[in-house]
């Protein structure tokens, strides 16, 4: 790689420390680093080259993280991945783009180095101090990154570097983060679009859109439905299914439907699997909650379907059968299981995390307060709890997450 691209003979490649589907990223010494003005960028680093007078202190060396994007991925893809970074270059948290040069159909962009460990050498063990501070940082990151009109669309460990040590962390690899422009709604569904006076939106049956739901004698149509009857369906749930034959027609005519279903498997909102048309910024905050899940219930990964349709039915064991229904029928879909279920309600998901963990609810040995780690416990369990709402109206932004309970600064955090 050095010998095609000239450019990077400032740098001195020292490994390989990640590999992705569209791109790959090295560590590297930055060789020439005190012959640039580096200001911009180093206050980035958990050790700034300064002192607190303003004196640069000696170092040794200076490490970069070089992301090599494969010639594979779209050039509209690449230049908006370099756009977007560039664009949210100064908030907090967040992978700051150093520079980026291209040779031919190579492309390099340079970031600092996030010292930073593996995801599953801590989340069975890490305090409640340092999943508070975890949560801090993404939440910085995605509240800055949604305030852009930035949808991420791939939050999940591997792409958020945590440093226990210093306790702070780093939202990278915006490879499929897509703009949120209010303009491009499409008006498929029954939620409205959010705005500043409601950031989540709302439920407002949305009788232009051409559903069975709708249509003359359907159950949400507005002549046999009035307004307060409309909101309570929504609530209550999807129309009751008519008998039919099953399975699949051997010539259907209807038109696929085309959802952008970006993300990792696991990881995806409800909305994302359902094929929403109208997908908004609570698909990270989601993607979020499941991190939070796993730290919680001390399993990675949670969810491990192979098809969205079994990622579904995955949701349906935890939210039960009427909460994936009514989610449907906020996207303008209808949800159908007859798998029999244990459990068909479903679980709150608080005690479906003291279920596969239940020793959650056991203070330290050495803990000089019980009631108060008893009582961060629950708020900690109530956070993934409006992360996790599988209507997005109701689940929180990520700016609401960071005035939750559990996050805010305690007293005896100076």
């Amino acid at each position: 790689m050095q010998t095609a691209i000239p450019e990077l003979e400032e740098y001195s490649i020292v490994d390989k420390i990640g590999e992705g589907t569209f791109s790959s990223v090295f560590k590297a010494e930055d060789r020439y680093h005190d012959l640039y003005d580096n200001f911009i960028w180093t206050h980035t680093l958990p050790h700034p080259p300064w002192d607190n007078d303003g004196q640069p202190r000696p170092r040794k060396r200076v490490y970069v993280a070089l992301k090599r994007i494969y010639v594979t991925s779209s050039p509209e893809r690449i230049y908006n991945e370099l756009e977007v970074m560039e664009e949210l270059r100064h908030a907090p948290n967040i992978a700051y783009l150093i520079t980026a040069f291209r040779r031919e159909d190579q492309i390099i962009a340079v970031m600092p180095y996030s010292r930073h460990q593996d995801f599953r050498h801590y989340y069975r063990d890490i305090s409640l101090g340092s999943l508070r501070n975890y949560f801090r940082c993404l939440f910085n990151a995605l509240s800055a990154t949604h305030a852009a009109n930035v949808m991420h669309r791939d939050v999940k460990p591997a792409n958020f570097l945590f440093n226990p040590e210093t306790q702070q962390g780093v939202l990278c690899d915006f490879g499929l983060a897509e703009r949120f422009e209010a303009q491009d709604w499409k008006g498929k569904c029954h939620h409205t679009c959010p705005t500043a006076d409601a950031p989540r939106g709302s439920i407002v049956i949305n009788t232009s859109v051409n559903s069975t739901h709708t249509a003359p004698g359907g159950d949400l149509h507005p002549d046999t439905m009035n307004a307060s009857r409309h909101a309570k369906k929504a609530m209550m749930g999807p129309p009751p299914q008519k008998a039919g034959p099953l399975g699949y027609k051997e010539h259907d005519k209807r038109s696929g439907v085309r959802a952008n279903r970006a993300g990792t498997r696991g990881f995806r909102a409800p909305e994302v699997l359902l094929k929403c048309q109208d997908q908004t910024p609570a698909v990270d905050v989601w993607s979020a909650g499941i991190i939070l899940l796993a730290f919680l219930t001390r399993r990675f990964p949670v969810f491990n379907a192979n098809s969205d349709m079994e990622a579904l039915l995955e949701l349906m064991i935890i939210f039960g059968k009427a909460k994936i229904a009514r989610a449907a029928l906020l996207h303008n879909r209808t949800f159908n299981c007859t798998v029999p279920l244990d459990n068909p309600d479903g679980w709150r998901i608080t005690d479906f995390i003291k279920h596969l963990n239940p020793s959650i609810m056991n203070p330290p040995s050495d803990d000089p307060d019980p009631d108060a780690y008893f009582d961060e416990v629950e708020e900690a369990l109530d956070l993934c709890r409006v992360c996790l709402h599988v209507d997005l109206t109701r689940r929180w932004t990520a700016e609401e997450c960071l005035g939750h309970a559990f996050l805010r600064v305690r007293s005896d955090e100076g």
